[in-house]
């Protein structure tokens, strides 16, 4: 399960086991919390179904295709 920071659990002590929770919430917050790749793969994966603003979703676009190019052919 992907870890939430405690910074943004205003409204929560545990951020609740799920990740339909977990991701729109990181989303919220991204890029200043969730840059780590494991959940910049699952933003990517599941952007069109979260509900965010286009910058968001272009951000997160952004950092996915930067960790492929680092990656390499």
């Amino acid at each position: 399960m992907i870890e939430v920071p405690k910074e943004i659990l205003w409204d929560y002590i545990e951020a609740p086991d799920d990740l339909q929770w977990r991701l729109p919430r990181l989303a919220d917050f991204f890029p200043l919390y969730g840059r780590d790749r494991g959940i910049i793969e699952l933003l990517y994966a599941y952007r069109e179904r979260l509900k965010i603003d286009e910058g968001t979703r272009a951000l997160i676009e952004a950092y996915y295709s930067a960790l492929k190019r680092k990656e390499g052919p």
